[in-house]
C-alpha cells in the first residue's frame, strides 16, 4: 500500500482504492479533508479491502492532508509552483513555474504506491516452480555480467540472447554457408500497433482512482498517464549481505529486461552493495532487498496474507521546456522487496521481474484482456525461463524507445509512430552431435535482437576429460545491421585447457543490400574491414569477452560432450548470432 512522503519529511499513512496504483496531482491540491481516515494496511491477496484505521495529521508544522487519487498525502512547505492549500498561496499556474536545470527536481517527492505481488505466481510446474539453472554448469551471474545477454537453461537446451527465433518452417532456406542452412525473410511474430496502444492505454488507466472518485477530474491525471523512469536509465543495487544466488537471480532478470530495451537505455548494475539499513535510494537508483516480509517497511506488511514482493517507487516533477506541458511526472528511484523464504526458482525470477518492471512504470492490467503478461495483479500464471512475455518486452521497447515521460493515453498512438508486428530474420542451423544448433538475429521496430541455442551439455566444459590442450570450434556468424543489412562470416573459437581462456575470431565478414537475403559465400560486399576479434574467458559452460574489438560477446557450449558452441555479438553497428562445431 502506498506510503507517500515529501523529500526530507517523515512518511504518513495512506489509503489506496481497489488495489489500484495512485499518483499525486500535478497542479492543484484538492480540498483539505480534516479527520479523513488513512490506513497502514495493505489490501488482501485478492484485492479485498481491509478495514481502515483512522489517523489525523497534526496541525503542528502546518502539514495539511489532502486526497490525491486515493492517497492521503502530506503537503511540503510552500514552494514557488506547488503551494499548500489554505495558506493564501494557492498553486501557481504551470506557466508561472520557473525553469530549472534538468538535473534538479522539485521538492515534491512522493512514494505513492507499494505494489504487492501475491503467491498466485505458481506455475504448472509445481507450487514454487522449477529451480533456476539446474546442474547445467551455468555459473552464477554477478554485477559485472549485467550487460551480457541472457543465458537461459530450457531443460534439454541452452539459450543465449533474446527469445526471438523464428519457428521452424516460417523461413525459407536461401543459402548454405559452411554446412549451415541459412534462412532469411519476414515473419509476423510481434505485437502489432493496435495491441501495444491498447495495452499502454490500459496501463495508463491503472493509475486512476475508481470511477466516481472526484479526484479523477484532476487535469493532469484525469485520463491516466504512461509512466516511465527518468531520462537516464537507473542503476540497480542489492542490499549488503545478499547471498550470491539471489544476486545471480537479480542479474538474470536485469539481463532479460535489457534484452528488450533500446541500446541507449539499458539498466546498470552496481557492484557496490547498499548497507542493509539505508535511507531511501538516491535519484537514479533502484535498491533490491531480500528479506522476510516481517522486515519490510512496517506500513507495507500485510496483517493476514503473505506477499512475495513489493515495489516502492519515488516520483518527482521535472521541467520539460515545453510551454504546452512545462513539467513531467516520472519515477526517479525505487526499492524492491522480495521475501526469499516464500518463493524460489522461476517463480522468484518472476517476482523480481514483476517488481522491477513496476519501477520502470508499468502498472497492472486486466488479466482477462491481457493474459500474456507478467503485469497482472498476482503475477502471471504462465512462467518461462525467458522471464518476460513478448507483450512485456515490446511494451518496454515502446515506452523507452518511442514515448516521452507522462504520455497521456490519447497521445500514445501518435508518439509511438509507425510500429510493426513483422520481424526481419536471418538465421542459420546445423547439426551438433545428436542435436541441432540454431543462431541468428531478428529486427523489428528498430531493435535488433540476436540469439543462439543448442543441446545442453552433460557437464561443465572443464570437466570434459576428453578435451585438453587447445580445442577449436568452427562455424558461422549471421546478423543484421540497424539498416536491415544481412551480415555473414566465419566464426572460430579457440579455448586453451586448463586455463579456460581463448580467442573468438570472426573473419570474411560480408554484407548484402538492405532487406536482401544473403547469397552464396563470397557474393556479398566486405563489411567494414571484414574481421572482428575478441579474447574470451570460459566459466562453466559459458564464455564472455575479456578484451578485443568493441562489442559484447555472450556464448555457451552445446551438445552432450561440448560438440558445439554458439552465442551472440552485440555492437552499435551489428547484432549477430553465431555457432560452430568442434
Amino acid at each position: 500500500m502506498p506510503n507517500p512522503r515529501w523529500q526530507n519529511t517523515p512518511p504518513v499513512p495512506v489509503r489506496a482504492h481497489g488495489g489500484r496504483q495512485a499518483v499525486p496531482s500535478a497542479w492543484r491540491p484538492f480540498s483539505r479533508r480534516p479527520g479523513a481516515a488513512c490506513t497502514t494496511r495493505r489490501r488482501g491477496r485478492h484485492g479485498a479491502p481491509l478495514s481502515e484505521d483512522p489517523c489525523e495529521r497534526s496541525e503542528c508544522g502546518k502539514a495539511n492532508a489532502h486526497h490525491l487519487h486515493g492517497l492521503r498525502e502530506q503537503v511540503p512547505p510552500p514552494a514557488p509552483c506547488l503551494r499548500a492549500p489554505g495558506t493564501g498561496n494557492e498553486t501557481a499556474s504551470p506557466e508561472a513555474c520557473p525553469r530549472r536545470s534538468p538535473g534538479r527536481r522539485e521538492t515534491l517527492r512522493a512514494v505513492p504506491l507499494l505494489i504487492g505481488l501475491t503467491s498466485l505466481l505458481a506455475s504448472c510446474a509445481g507450487e514454487n516452480g522449477p529451480e533456476v539453472g539446474g546442474d547445467r554448469e551455468l555459473p552464477l551471474q554477478t554485477a559485472v555480467h549485467a550487460r551480457q545477454a541472457p543465458l537461459v537453461d530450457l531443460g534439454d537446451r541452452l539459450h543465449v540472447g533474446a527469445d526471438v527465433a523464428a519457428a521452424d518452417g516460417d523461413l525459407a532456406v536461401v543459402a548454405v554457408h559452411g554446412g549451415a542452412d541459412v534462412s532469411h525473410g519476414t515473419v509476423r511474430d510481434g505485437i502489432g500497433a493496435a495491441e501495444i496502444v491498447a495495452y499502454l492505454q490500459a496501463d495508463a488507466a491503472s493509475y486512476l482512482a475508481p470511477d466516481g472518485d472526484p479526484t479523477t477530474s484532476d487535469p493532469f491525471l484525469s485520463d491516466g498517464l504512461v509512466f516511465r523512469f527518468a531520462e537516464a536509465p537507473p542503476t540497480v543495487r542489492v542490499a549488503e549481505g545478499t547471498p550470491a544466488g539471489l544476486v545471480d537471480e537479480t542479474v538474470r532478470v536485469v539481463q532479460a529486461i535489457n534484452a528488450a530495451l533500446p541500446r541507449h537505455w539499458q539498466l546498470r548494475f552496481s557492484p557496490e552493495p547498499v548497507p542493509a539499513v539505508t535511507p531511501p535510494p538516491a535519484d537514479g537508483e533502484i535498491l533490491v532487498s531480500f528479506a522476510p516480509q516481517s522486515d519490510w517497511p512496517f506500513e507495507s506488511v500485510s496483517p493476514v496474507d503473505p506477499d512475495l514482493g513489493l515495489a516502492v517507487p519515488e516520483y518527482a516533477f521535472a521541467p520539460t521546456g515545453d510551454p504546452q506541458a512545462p513539467i513531467r511526472l516520472e519515477i526517479v528511484a525505487g526499492t524492491v522487496w522480495v521475501d526469499p523464504s516464500q518463493t524460489e526458482g522461476l517463480e522468484r525470477l518472476g517476482v523480481i521481474a514483476h517488481e522491477l518492471v513496476h519501477l520502470l512504470g508499468r502498472g497492472h492490467v486486466d488479466p482477462g484482456r491481457f493474459p500474456e503478461t507478467l503485469m497482472v495483479a498476482g503475477g502471471s500464471e504462465s512462467l518461462t525461463g525467458h522471464v518476460l512475455h513478448p507483450l512485456d518486452r515490446e511494451a518496454l521497447h515502446a515506452v523507452y524507445g518511442r514515448l516521452s515521460a507522462s504520455t497521456a493515453p490519447d497521445r500514445i498512438a501518435e508518439e509511438l509512430g509507425p510500429w510493426s508486428g513483422t520481424s526481419l530474420h536471418v538465421q542459420g542451423r546445423f547439426g551438433a552431435g545428436d542435436g541441432e544448433i540454431g543462431f541468428g538475429a531478428a529486427l523489428r521496430n528498430g531493435l535488433a535482437q540476436p540469439w543462439a541455442n543448442g543441446p545442453a551439455p552433460a557437464s561443465g566444459l572443464g570437466d570434459n576429460a576428453a578435451l585438453s590442450g587447445s580445442v577449436r570450434w568452427s562455424g558461422r556468424l549471421l546478423g543484421l545491421t540497424p539498416r536491415s543489412e544481412a551480415v555473414a562470416g566465419t566464426a572460430e573459437l579457440l579455448v586453451g585447457f586448463p586455463d579456460m581462456s581463448g580467442t573468438l575470431a570472426f573473419t570474411g565478414l560480408e554484407h548484402w543490400s538492405a532487406n536482401a537475403a544473403p547469397g552464396p559465400e563470397g557474393s556479398g560486399t566486405t563489411w567494414r574491414d571484414g574481421q572482428l576479434g575478441y579474447k574470451v574467458t570460459v566459466r562453466g559452460n559459458t564464455f564472455v569477452q575479456s578484451g578485443g574489438d568493441a562489442g559484447l560477446v555472450t556464448g555457451a557450449f552445446f551438445g552432450t560432450s561440448h560438440e558445439g558452441m554458439g552465442g551472440v555479438l552485440v555492437r552499435e553497428d551489428l547484432s549477430a548470432g553465431f555457432g560452430g562445431n568442434r
